[in-house]
């Protein structure tokens, strides 16, 4: 079967002469471990593929896609972590404190839009749906997606970098607006365009 060297390149940044030299020793040494590399490369780029569709008919929603990146942008997640640990990285997020100057600004509030039905008046992430999301999902569907999530907050932090270490607070209303700007409606569906 002909497999096209592009999706690897893309995906892992593998450059194509390194894969073609692999790709020699597939019949001289089937247990090089470069060969199994680039076979199990190969594999990984056919599963993500057939995932996405899986995913594609899941059925998301802009605001699902829109917590699930804010909250590992704003809780500085840059690498992969399980589906149990996200969901408690997700929960307390929901529940932010607002105490501060920040969280009156018109983003906070896209963020924070659920009031809680007691008498603090407080306001959390709307989390819910996403909890119902991540439990229909399998743990490849999870990945994949998660992956996804961290390269659309790749190309954010690429484009403006305003730190994130501390969440909203001590963020200018500048910089919430283009924050605001770079997660909105628009960009997301542009960047997940698959799913709606």
């Amino acid at each position: 079967m002909r497999f096209s060297y592009k999706p690897i390149v893309q995906r892992f940044n593998i450059p194509r002469p390194t894969l073609i030299e692999w790709k020699k020793r597939v019949k001289s040494e089937p247990n090089n471990w470069r060969v199994q590399h680039l076979a199990f490369l190969q594999n990984q780029i056919i599963l993500e593929k057939e995932t996405l569709l899986e995913l594609s008919k899941i059925g998301f929603g802009y605001e699902e896609i829109f917590l699930f990146s804010i909250c590992l942008y704003l809780e500085g997640i840059e690498d992969f972590i399980p589906k149990t640990e996200f969901k408690v990285v997700l929960k307390n997020f929901a529940y932010t404190k607002q105490d501060s100057v920040e969280f009156r600004h018109d983003f906070a509030k896209e963020i924070w839009n659920l009031e809680l039905k007691d008498e603090s008046g407080r306001y959390i992430a709307d989390y819910y749906r996403l909890y119902d999301l991540l439990d229909r999902l399998t743990s490849f569907q999870y990945y994949i997606l998660f992956v996804m999530v961290m390269n659309f907050i790749k190309q954010i932090r690429t484009k403006i970098d305003i730190g994130y270490s501390d969440g909203f607070v001590g963020k200018t209303w500048q910089e919430l607006f283009s924050l605001q700007k770079e997660f909105s409606h628009k960009s997301i569906k542009l960047w997940f365009h698959n799913f709606f």
